[in-house]
């Protein structure tokens, strides 16, 4: 009697758990439903509602002007909605950049935290109206492949030499690091000297520093330092107004050294 009493309880909770599963389908909605109509953020536990059932997120409940609702004036209930806490920690949505290799599954209301530090961020082709975006070794194949941008592979600390050829030059540090080296056309006789390190997150101060050298006649040599050098995920382009040095004519030889604090090398 035991054995088919066990038996039944298995069954049924296969059942329940089969009920569940099913329940977990992939649904489509308006996700701003799901928003703080003051706020316009995901609504996040506790979540409020008016007596009309207008639903409001905490921080904003704290400021309503004598309690009422932003919507119909109705009074806001003092104690938080459970239904609606609960469907908010149900769902989940993909990474905003699932498209670049992020496979988590995220809670609605934590898509703003999760996208700040998801690993897979990806940086952007600076080439006006090119629009590539993806992670850094990607994005050099890019350079190279589809803008036929010249590489340089180096070592830090050890100097390396470039002709001053207007454009973008691609230089790829021995550890995966990936730069930028932009050599802009003339004005006047100069040509401007830019670096950018190409990097989809920016949680610490420059680790990078610069020089360039060129030569213009026998017995002279100019000398520029970049102390700190920009690290940007390009988003919005090359840095605006970051020329460094300024070479006379693009049949200079640039020789360049770059080196980086705190690493083996």
């Amino acid at each position: 009697m035991e054995a088919k009493s066990s038996s039944i309880n298995k069954e049924t909770e296969a059942i329940k758990e089969e009920e569940r599963v099913v329940k977990k389908q992939n649904v489509t909605m308006a996700m701003e439903v799901f928003d703080c109509p003051v706020c316009s953020a995901p609504l996040r536990p506790p979540v409020f509602q008016c007596t009309l059932g207008h639903f409001v997120c905490s921080p904003c409940c704290d400021k309503l002007p004598d309690g009422k609702c932003q919507a119909c004036s109705g009074a806001v209930l003092k104690s938080s909605c459970y239904g609606m806490e609960r469907i908010v920690e149900s769902i989940l949505v993909p990474c905003p950049y699932a498209e670049h290799g992020c496979t988590d599954m995220i809670t609605y209301y934590l898509k703003g935290e999760h996208k700040e530090v998801c690993p897979h961020e990806p940086c952007y082709c600076p080439e006006p109206g090119c629009g590539f975006a993806g992670t850094t070794a990607t994005l050099l194949d890019h350079f190279t492949s589809q803008h036929k941008w010249l590489m340089t592979v180096f070592k830090y600390y050890v100097p390396f030499h470039l002709t001053a050829k207007p454009g973008m030059h691609v230089l790829r540090a021995q550890d995966g690091n990936l730069f930028l080296l932009n050599v802009s056309s003339p004005e006047l006789t100069l040509h401007g000297i830019s670096l950018v390190h190409v990097q989809p997150k920016i949680l610490e101060l420059s680790r990078f520093g610069c020089s360039v050298g060129f030569s213009c006649w026998m017995g002279h040599y100019q000398l520029s330092s970049l102390d700190s050098v920009t690290s940007s995920s390009l988003s919005d382009g090359l840095p605006k107004s970051s020329f460094f040095s300024f070479v006379p004519k693009s049949s200079a030889v640039l020789t360049i050294t770059i080196d980086i604090d705190g690493a083996d090398v």
